[in-house]
């Protein structure tokens, strides 16, 4: 084949780009497939605002059924359009058992972020072990000296980036906190093993505070997150315990929050991550600065 006949077959071939995106789906929670429930439920939930949900696409969100083998895409579907919706998939899978299940039944999985890691979660290998304990007589003159290995660590200057973090970037400190001056673009993840400052517009971007180097490290749980201008993540975490998108929505005082232009102040208590206003906030420890 002459060289113009490969340019022109190259030329001719279609062009186009696969790109990971935040889109807002309408979800409806079921705890079983039937399709006369689902009815019962969109005529009581969608029916009523029928000029909002008139044409949009619909999740169903199947965490609490249990019978999956049951479950009739194709008729649920058609439930759905009779009441002016499209059903495109379905969420809430964790079990990797139950996603290959659906996808050979050829059922869309659509699952939101929440799910996802629970998901992947369940990929990493989980490590046992067992200790036993053996008493052995052993005479030790006293006195008696045992040396040990010191790590001595130095401090290491706060990590400062003065410019935009653009979307689908990673930024990292290791062993150090973070401070940007500028925004965080949807999909930018921000990890530190301490603190984190955003002194701009979190606009979809993941934060990562107090991260663990490895899955025995707990991370720093007294690090914090703190932001000046407008709040949007899509994910926020402390020492490996997070909030989503999803959850942040659920809880009524964080929703008041989202999408503001506010200084917001983020701290672990417990395992739960609290949120304060501005001049509210008191960080546990500066040590780890």
């Amino acid at each position: 084949m002459s060289e113009l006949n490969k340019d022109l077959n190259l030329a001719a071939q279609p062009t186009g780009s696969v790109a990971r995106s935040n889109y807002t789906l309408n979800t409806v929670a079921i705890s079983d497939v039937k399709p006369e429930n689902l009815d019962s439920i969109l005529l009581n939930k969608i029916d009523p605002q029928r000029e909002v949900f008139y044409g949009s696409p619909l999740v169903l969100d199947i965490s609490a059924v249990n019978n999956l083998q049951d479950l009739d895409f194709e008729r649920l579907k058609s439930v759905c359009a009779a009441h002016g919706t499209f059903l495109i998939g379905v969420s809430g899978i964790t079990s990797e058992d139950n996603h290959n299940f659906l996808v050979r039944r050829n059922i869309p999985v659509v699952n939101t972020n929440r799910f996802a890691r629970i998901r992947e979660e369940n990929f990493k290998p989980r490590i046992v072990t067992q200790t036993l304990e053996v008493k052995v007589p052993v005479k030790v003159p006293v006195p008696y000296e045992v040396k040990v290995p010191v790590e001595v660590k130095t401090s290491v200057p706060l990590k400062v980036i003065a410019r935009p973090i653009h979307s689908g970037e990673t930024v990292t400190a290791l062993d150090n906190s973070i401070i940007i001056f500028g925004s965080i673009g949807s999909g930018a993840r921000i990890i530190a093993s301490h603190n984190v400052i955003v002194i701009g517009d979190i606009r979809g971007g993941e934060i990562y505070a107090g991260n663990p180097k490895s899955t025995q490290d707990p991370g720093f749980t007294d690090a914090f997150i703190y932001s000046s201008g407008v709040f949007t993540p899509s994910c926020l975490a402390i020492a490996g315990n997070y909030q989503t998108a999803e959850d942040m929505d659920q809880d009524s005082l964080v929703k008041t929050l989202i999408g503001r232009d506010v200084t917001v102040a983020v701290r672990l208590e417990g395992r739960s991550l609290h949120y304060f206003k501005g001049k509210e906030f008191l960080p546990k420890n500066s040590s780890k600065f």
